[in-house]
């Protein structure tokens, strides 16, 4: 087995998102405190926050199940290619969203730094991984059965 093996490293990437999103559906509204640092989070805004913090979890979460899913039902090149769409779209689309929320709502990460490094890390190696794969022959269904 080879170490950038695509279809190991997205199931392992996709765990990752799915299982680290949902640990914190429990505690919403500490996570929105943390979160929305500097903003009087009480009575309506905390319940917007915490939607927020719920709609977020859950966006991560499926994406996570979507990746897994991914990697279980394709294979060969098509998976490396998906693959790349998969993780290119996760990232873009939590930083994108992350950064703008930054900016326009004083929205902050309230866990520690290493968090996004180990995100981040491990996209890459999984994005990695995809692409080193890009070219892989499809495996030939018929290749078994004798003329």
């Amino acid at each position: 087995m080879k170490f950038l093996n695509a279809r190991i490293w997205l199931i392992v990437f996709g765990i990752f998102l799915l299982i680290g999103s949902l640990s914190g559906i429990g505690s919403v509204e500490s996570e929105a405190s943390k979160q929305w640092d500097g903003v009087d989070l009480t009575g309506r805004t905390l319940d917007i926050a915490a939607s927020v913090e719920v709609v977020w979890v859950l966006n991560v979460a499926l994406w996570g199940a979507a990746i897994i899913a991914i990697a279980l039902l394709v294979s060969g090149h098509s998976l490396a290619r998906i693959g790349v769409v998969a993780i290119v779209t996760v990232l873009l689309s939590q930083l994108v969203v992350g950064g703008y929320l930054g900016v326009t709502y004083n929205y902050g990460q309230g866990g520690p730094p290493w968090q996004f490094f180990v995100i981040l890390a491990l996209a890459i190696v999984t994005l990695v991984a995809c692409i080193m794969n890009w070219k892989q022959k499809p495996a030939r269904w018929y290749a078994s059965v004798s003329d």
